[in-house]
C-alpha cells in the first residue's frame, strides 16, 4: 500500500523535473537576454514590480492554490464547479486588490516610471493567474504530466516571442508587452485543454465560492506571510540600496530560483497525494513524507554547492562585467537553497496535515526577524560593499534556519528513524568530497572542474551507501508502473 504513493508522487516529481531540464535553458536564455538588454537598473526595477505583483495576487487567489488543488484531490466530481467558482472569486478581488496596489506605490513615493511597469507585469499577471487556476485543476487531477507541459511550452513560447522582441527594440516596455501576450496565450491554451482531460464543464456558484473562501483563507493567510519576506525584503532594498544592487539582487534570486525547481516539484506532487493519504491512511502518510525527506538532501546538496562554488556558471550568461557583484550574493544563497529543500516537503507535508496557521505563525516569525535585520544589514552593507543586496541575503538564510527548526518540531510522530541518519551522513560526506575535489580543481576553468566535482559527489554517495541498489530498483521501476490516473481513487478523467 505504500509503495503505490511514493510511485505516484516520484513519478510526477519525476515528470516536473525532466520538464524543467527542457525548461531550464529557455528561462535562462529569456532572463539572460532581458539582464543583458536592459541593465542592472531597469532589471532591478522589474523586479521589484514582479515582487509586488506576486505578493497582491496572492490576495487575488485567496489560498487557492492550495486549497483548490486539495478539494479537487478529494472529488474530481466537482472540479469544473470549483475552477469556475474559484475564477469568480478572482475576478471579483481583482480590481480593488490592484487598486490597493497602485495607490500604496504612488503613496511610497514611487515614480510614473514604475508604476508603469508595475501596471504592464499586473497585466500579465491577470492572465497568470487563470493560467494557475487551471494548473491547480491539473494537480487535483494528480496529472504532472499536463503541469510539465504546459511548462515547457510557456517558456518556448517565451523564447520564441519575448528574445527577438528584446534583441530589435532592447526595451523595457517591449520587453513587457510581450511578456503579457505570452501570458494570454499560455491562459487560453490550457483552458482549452481542460475538458480534454475529463473536468467537468465550468460552473459557479455561491455555495462552492463560500467555501472556496473560507477554505482559502487559512491558506491566504499562510501564503501571503511566505511572501511578505521577499516584498519586505523589496522594499527596504528599493529605499535603501543603489539601483544596480537591486538589480544584482534580482540576478541572484533568479538563478536560486531556477536551481529550487526540483524542490519545487516534488513539493507540487507531493501536496495532493499526501491531502488523501492523510485522510484515508496515516501510514502511508508517515511513509511517504519520510521518502521524501530522505530523499531531498541528496539532491540539495550538489546543488547548493554548486551554487557556492561556481557562481560564475550562472552569471556568465547574465554577464559577469554588469552582474559578477552578484556572485557574493549567490555564495550567501547557496545556503538558503539547501535549507529550502528540506523546509519545501516539511511544508507540503503540514498543510496535508492541516496545521497552516502553525505554520503560517512560523512563517511570520521569518517576515519579523527580516524586518528587523533588513535595516540594519543593508545599509551597512551597502556602505562598505557597494552591494546591499548582501543584508537581504543573510536577512533570508537567517529566516530559513528559524522555518527549518520549527518544521521539524511541528512535523507529526513517526517519521524519521535511523535510516535518515545514515541518509544524511552519506550526503555530508558526498558533499565533502565534492567541496574538496572543487578546491583541488580551483586552477581549472568552472566548466571543467564542476562537472568533476559533481562526478565525485555521485561516486563517493555510491560507496557510503546513499545510492544503494534498492533505491536505484525502485527508482527504476517508476517506467514499469501504472500512470497516475490509473493508481489514483476516484479518478474520472480521460
Amino acid at each position: 500500500m505504500n509503495a503505490a504513493p511514493q510511485r505516484l508522487v516520484l513519478r510526477n516529481t519525476l515528470l516536473l523535473v525532466a520538464a524543467q531540464v527542457v525548461a531550464i535553458p529557455l528561462s535562462v536564455l529569456v532572463n539572460a537576454v532581458a539582464a543583458r538588454a536592459l541593465g542592472p537598473a531597469d532589471f532591478g526595477q522589474l523586479y521589484l514590480a514582479t515582487t509586488y505583483c506576486s505578493l497582491a495576487f496572492l490576495v487575488v487567489e485567496w489560498g487557492q492554490p492550495t486549497a483548490l488543488s486539495g478539494m479537487v484531490a478529494r472529488d474530481r466530481s466537482r472540479a469544473g464547479d470549483l475552477l469556475g467558482s474559484g475564477l469568480t472569486l478572482r475576478a471579483v478581488l481583482a480590481p480593488p486588490v490592484l487598486l490597493m496596489l497602485i495607490t500604496g506605490c504612488m503613496l511610497a513615493g514611487y515614480d510614473r516610471r514604475f508604476l508603469v511597469i508595475l501596471l504592464w507585469v499586473s497585466l500579465g499577471s491577470v492572465f497568470g493567474t487563470i493560467a494557475s487556476a487551471c494548473q491547480d485543476v491539473t494537480r487535483g487531477y494528480e496529472r504532472s504530466d499536463v503541469a510539465a507541459a504546459s511548462l515547457v511550452g510557456a517558456q518556448l513560447l517565451s523564447a520564441l516571442v519575448v528574445v527577438p522582441t528584446l534583441l530589435i527594440s532592447g526595451r523595457l516596455p517591449s520587453f513587457l508587452i510581450a511578456q503579457a501576450a505570452c501570458a494570454a496565450v499560455g491562459a487560453s491554451v490550457l483552458v482549452l485543454l481542460l475538458p480534454t482531460l475529463g473536468v467537468p464543464r465550468f460552473s459557479a456558484s455561491r455555495r462552492t465560492c463560500h467555501t472556496l473562501w473560507s477554505a482559502g483563507m487559512s491558506y491566504l493567510l499562510f501564503n501571503l506571510i511566505l511572501a511578505l519576506q521577499p516584498s519586505v525584503d523589496a522594499v527596504f532594498l528599493s529605499k535603501m540600496a543603489s539601483p544596480e544592487a537591486i538589480g544584482w539582487q534580482a540576478v541572484a534570486r533568479k538563478l536560486t530560483g531556477l536551481l529550487v525547481f526540483p524542490a519545487s516539484a516534488l513539493t507540487a506532487s507531493l501536496y495532493p497525494t499526501l491531502s488523501r493519504l492523510y485522510a484515508e491512511d496515516r501510514a502511508a502518510f508517515r511513509a511517504t513524507t519520510a521518502g521524501a525527506l530522505r530523499a531531498t538532501p541528496v539532491i540539495a546538496a550538489p546543488i547548493a554547492l554548486g551554487c557556492a562554488l561556481f557562481p560564475q556558471l550562472g552569471l556568465d550568461l547574465f554577464g559577469r562585467a554588469a552582474y559578477g557583484s552578484a556572485g557574493a550574493n549567490l555564495r550567501i544563497m547557496a545556503v538558503f537553497v539547501l535549507l529550502l529543500y528540506l523546509t519545501m516537503p516539511l511544508s507540503a507535508s503540514l498543510l496535508a496535515a492541516g496545521r497552516q496557521r502553525a505554520w503560517a505563525a512560523a512563517q511570520f516569525g521569518c517576515v519579523a526577524l527580516s524586518a528587523a535585520l533588513d535595516p540594519l544589514l543593508i545599509p551597512w552593507f551597502q556602505a562598505r560593499s557597494g552591494n546591499g543586496g548582501l543584508g537581504v541575503c543573510i536577512s533570508t538564510v537567517a529566516g530559513e534556519v528559524l522555518m527549518l527548526a520549527i518544521g521539524l518540531y511541528l512535523l507529526p510522530g513517526g517519521i524519521f528513524d535511523r535510516s535518515h541518519l545514515r541518509s544524511f551522513a552519506s550526503v555530508a560526506a558526498a558533499g565533502l568530497a565534492m567541496a574538496l575535489t572543487a578546491l583541488a580543481l580551483s586552477s581549472l576553468t568552472p566548466y571543467t572542474a564542476a562537472p568533476l566535482a559533481l562526478l565525485a559527489y555521485v561516486a563517493c554517495l555510491w560507496f557510503t551507501g546513499g545510492l544503494d541498489k534498492a533505491r536505484i530498483g525502485f527508482l527504476y521501476s517508476l517506467r514499469r508502473s501504472r500512470a497516475p490516473e490509473d493508481t489514483a481513487p476516484d479518478h474520472r478523467g480521460s
